[in-house]
């Protein structure tokens, strides 16, 4: 149990990025420290915060109904990352007496992997790893005025080429990934207190990523970080009576792609992306490339009106698919969110 001045003391950062980042070799590598704790891509903190941020004294009907909310929106995998339903019910009644909405969204945050798996008591440092909170600034900066922000990102070319390949999102088209690339990083590089860190130094060289990152959060580096994968194999091997055996395959088969980084530090190839394509993409990141440290190259060849057309055809899809999606989809009220859910749910093979 924590007390009021304890929680207090505990900040909460975020690491922005996009996908195929290195972000999940970054987040297992960061859990392997007593000293922090990375939720797993749970975006509660923003979604809660219009039914529950005014809440001062908290009865157990509104804690009950909380955790029932939570779960009920949880996106990914809570039997493997997430503490027991009836144990996280039990914190929060145990520190009703001191709930405010900050204190809930902590506790919350410290119940991420159940505590037979990791211990919680010398959590110095609470991180949280979600892509769609880089198109809310105002919000998240609203809620956590005292934060600071790792942004973690990619070659532009190398990244887009990454996604392609394992078709992760609605178009697989180089202008809309690019685009969305794009929209990312220029949102990221609005947020206050920011570092920066490329997939391509953090793959050559994670125990001296390692040490920086932990060094601008404030804590110290263990040699523990860098035997991530036996982590994520009692990780696996805890929870694996919850876990259905194809489950368990399919995350295995993933999380093997993500912590064999000899492979991923020499993907250079962008076989996908024709001359003319790269060129277009080349051109019309430059700026914000330069920004996160990048140099795009320029390339002779000469580009025409149709190619002007067609990326700002893919930058509207961008636009819709990422920050107007996701900033309706936040409007939306918890009752409309657990529906959209449930019937997610259904139709996820």
């Amino acid at each position: 149990m924590w007390r009021s001045d304890e929680l207090d003391s505990i900040p909460i950062h975020f690491i922005l990025c996009t996908e195929r980042t290195g972000s999940s070799l970054l987040s297992t590598m960061l859990n392997m420290n007593p000293s922090l704790i990375v939720a797993s891509e749970e975006p509660f903190a923003l979604y809660f915060s219009g039914k529950y941020g005014n809440i001062s004294d908290w009865s157990e009907r509104q804690i009950n109904a909380y955790v029932d909310d939570f779960f009920s929106l949880f996106e990914k995998n809570a039997a493997l990352y997430f503490e027991h339903k009836d144990r996280f019910a039990e914190c929060l009644l145990a520190h009703a007496p001191i709930l405010n909405y900050d204190r809930l969204i902590k506790l919350t945050y410290l119940n991420f992997y159940d505590r037979d798996i990791k211990n919680k008591d010398s959590i110095q440092v609470i991180l949280d790893k979600q892509m769609k909170y880089v198109f809310h600034k105002e919000e998240i900066t609203r809620l956590f005025p005292s934060a600071s922000f790792l942004i973690l990102t990619r070659d532009v070319l190398k990244n887009i080429e990454a996604k392609a390949r394992r078709g992760i999102d609605f178009f697989s088209h180089p202008y809309y990934l690019s685009n969305v690339w794009k929209l990312t990083y220029e949102e990221a590089l609005c947020f206050p207190r920011t570092q920066i860190l490329h997939f391509e130094t953090f793959i050559s060289d994670p125990e001296a990523a390692l040490k920086t990152l932990n060094t601008f959060w404030g804590v110290p580096y263990e040699s523990a970080q860098l035997n991530y994968q036996a982590g994520f194999n009692a990780l696996i091997a805890h929870r694996s009576d919850l876990l259905s055996p194809d489950f368990i395959k399919k995350i295995s088969d993933f999380h093997r792609g993500i912590l064999d980084a000899e492979p991923r530090a020499t993907q250079i190839a962008v076989e996908t992306i024709s001359q003319k394509q790269q060129a277009v993409i080349l051109k019309q990141t430059r700026e914000t490339s330069k920004k996160l440290g990048y140099t795009n190259p320029t390339m002779a060849i000469k580009l025409n009106i149709w190619d002007a057309i067609s990326w700002t055809f893919y930058r509207i899809l961008a636009l819709l698919f990422r920050p107007y999606l996701w900033r309706v989809y936040r409007l939306l009220p918890l009752k409309l969110k657990r529906i959209i859910r449930r019937r997610k749910n259904q139709y996820t093979p």
